[in-house]
């Protein structure tokens, strides 16, 4: 019976991982500020360009991690 072939990620993508769900939680606790403040005032273009911005680095950085692993 053949065993079942283990693989890890190299330690780099795990690490972008981490990073990267640390940062999107932020990214998530932004957002749900934005719903309560949307409620009662207008929200900006540079309040949603910061959140954009935490995901587009996020997205880049696991896509490197990715490409390397």
């Amino acid at each position: 019976m053949a065993g079942i072939t283990q693989t890890t990620l190299p330690e780099e993508a795990v690490a972008a991982i981490v990073r990267s769900s640390e940062k999107l939680e932020g990214a998530a606790s932004i957002l749900a500020m934005l719903e309560d403040k949307a409620d009662v005032r207008q929200v900006t273009a540079s309040e949603l360009s910061a959140v954009r911005c935490i995901v587009e680095a996020c997205a880049a950085d696991l896509e490197g991690a990715w490409e390397g692993a």
